[in-house]
């Protein structure tokens, strides 16, 4: 009996045995697993530490030359074009004929209103005479004078039109088009001649609200022209105060000196740039660190427990590969500049140097 019990409890020892090695593995198995399960959720990410920096800019915009004076020159008359006297390329002065619009009409009207103004003047010397005998009344004196008048009126007009049938340059310059030829019909206001004075030749560009603040008249400008291949030193010439449709303002950049004899043509493809000044002290991160781009700019910073953490910033400017920041950022702040296409709001990171 005595040794049934022993053997009953050695079987009951052992089997409690058993169990407990049983848990004890399970146990180590689990702690195992977690432990792996943690080190494969850890996100491998690149961080940057968020510093400041004094940051030289420059802008760099295309465009074409023009020339600073440039008119095109219009008809002030309407009939069929006579006679061309200047050709593309011509060097012309104010006052300079260019075509030679129809003046038949003109002249014969003309011709006809002296005829006139020369009779009512000689009316008019008679019936003086006349009123001061008292063969005619002074009334009759002042219809006549008022006569005298409108006549001479009518010559000056038909004068002024027969002059204007004569198209002029009503600057210095080089007719650099034409857009008339001999036959042509044109009305009053007809385009016929384009003419540039090219001692001055211009750029216009248009800067951004942020980028026109911190422009100037006089300030220092390069302009690249690429058939040339040659830099033309240059200075701010003037500054738009309203902004175009486009939200940009019209920036004026002028070649210095005479460049008359110059190579330069208007049309030319070229580029201006110029030296903003510095910015001290700038917060400037890595363009990469963008989550969304620059139209909703969003970073991931990691805090001390390794956790990702999603903030909105404001963007001040893009200046190449990287972006200025406005706020929302401070100095000293581990940022993500690489990996965070993978990471979401408190996600654990394992940091790559």
């Amino acid at each position: 009996m005595k040794k049934s019990w022993l053997a009953l409890i050695l079987i009951i020892a052992v089997i409690a045995g058993a169990f407990a090695l049983l848990n004890y593995n399970k146990s180590r198995r689990m702690a195992e697993l977690s432990k792996r399960s943690a080190a494969t959720m850890e996100i491998p990410v690149v961080i940057n530490e968020v510093g400041q920096q004094t940051l030289a800019r420059s802008i760099s915009i295309n465009g074409v030359l023009q020339a600073k004076k440039q008119v095109v020159v219009l008809s002030e008359t309407a009939g069929q074009v006579e006679r061309l006297y200047r050709e593309v390329g011509d060097v012309v002065y104010q006052g300079t004929p260019l075509a030679l619009v129809d003046a038949t009409i003109v002249s014969t009207q003309l011709e006809t209103a002296r005829a006139n103004l020369e009779n009512s003047k000689r009316d008019l010397a008679r019936f003086k005479n006349l009123a001061q005998s008292g063969a005619a009344t002074q009334q009759t004196v002042d219809q006549l004078t008022l006569a005298v008048e409108a006549a001479n009126t009518n010559v000056v007009a038909l004068q002024k039109q027969l002059n204007n049938t004569t198209v002029k340059s009503p600057q210095k310059g080089v007719v650099i088009s034409r857009m008339v030829e001999v036959g042509s019909v044109i009305g009053g206001g007809s385009p016929t001649f384009r003419v540039a004075d090219l001692s001055q030749m211009i750029m216009n560009v248009g800067l951004t609200e942020r980028e026109i603040v911190q422009v100037r008249n006089g300030m220092e400008a390069n302009i690249y022209v690429e058939a040339l291949n040659k830099n033309f030193p240059a200075t701010i010439n003037n500054i738009g105060i309203a902004a175009d449709m486009s939200g940009r303002y019209n920036v004026e950049v002028l070649i210095k000196g005479d460049t008359k004899d110059s190579e330069l043509r208007p049309d030319l493809s070229a580029t201006v740039s110029f030296d903003l000044p510095a910015r001290e002290n700038a917060v400037v991160i890595s363009r990469n660190a963008l989550v969304n781009g620059i139209k909703d700019p969003r970073v991931y910073l990691i805090d001390n427990a390794k956790k990702a953490t999603s903030r909105k910033i404001a963007i001040s400017s893009v200046e190449g590969s990287n972006v200025v920041v406005h706020s929302g950022l401070s100095v000293g702040e581990q940022i993500v500049v690489t990996g965070h296409q993978n990471l979401y709001e408190g996600a654990a990171v394992r940091i790559i140097q």
